[in-house]
């Protein structure tokens, strides 16, 4: 019997452990989440001023469309390891089927929201890029990416060392006027605002799963206090 009781606290104490290694993790999800979420609205923002310039037949400054040009590039992706997500940690030591049961189900959750991310990036790199690269200086675009001060504290890690990443801007000569009246560019702007409102809708329920996750995680906590 000393040795059972031993067992099963050896057991519950590796419990808590894993649901303090999980509630850090879920809230690291969550900010994770939250920060993707503002990007694609930025895009979603950006990729509608410059729809908006075209319906209107408006030329914005320079200045303008290359910033809105520079936001359409983003593509943010949730990066969450779901590859060996259960044979990384021992979910059985859990008590709490509800949170067991939420845990299951998360892995799942993240590849329907990756999908659509991955679309996007794809899209991007084999079909965007290389129209606006034919059209424009990309060097500028890049450049402006860099000074993009807001968008660097979300993509960047905290606390890293500052990179001198400036590469100015080109001096060849500029031709934004003449993309806004080519039409395909309508047709590029159009997708990236479908799959990033898609993103944002499954971006929604997923967030709302960290959130349940991480009120299980809690009161299987409080348990043990």
């Amino acid at each position: 019997q000393i040795n059972n009781w031993n067992e099963l606290k050896k057991m519950r104490n590796k419990e808590v452990v894993l649901l303090h290694q999980l509630n850090e993790e879920f809230k690291a999800n969550l900010e994770q989440l939250d920060n993707k979420m503002i990007m694609r609205n930025a895009v979603i923002k950006s990729s509608k001023f410059l729809l908006n310039a075209i319906d209107n037949n408006s030329i914005p400054s320079r200045d303008s469309i290359v910033k809105h040009l520079k936001t359409t590039l983003y593509t943010p992706t949730f990066n969450s390891n779901t590859d060996n997500y259960f044979t990384s940690r021992d979910i059985n030591l859990i008590q709490n089927d509800s949170l067991k049961n939420l845990l299951s189900k998360w892995p799942t959750k993240v590849d329907e929201l990756n999908e659509e991310e991955i679309l996007l990036v794809n899209h991007r790199e084999n079909h965007y890029m290389p129209f606006l690269a034919n059209h424009i200086q990309i060097r500028d675009l890049y450049h402006n990416v860099e000074l993009d001060i807001d968008m660097k504290d979300l993509i960047y890690p905290k606390r890293g060392k500052p990179l001198d990443l400036i590469i100015g801007e080109s001096k060849q000569p500029k031709t934004y006027e003449v993309l806004l009246q080519n039409e395909e560019l309508e047709e590029y702007l159009s997708y990236t605002i479908l799959f990033n409102n898609i993103s944002q809708t499954q971006s929604v329920p997923l967030k709302d799963h960290i959130n349940i996750i991480l009120d299980q995680i809690q009161k299987s906590l409080e348990h043990y206090q």
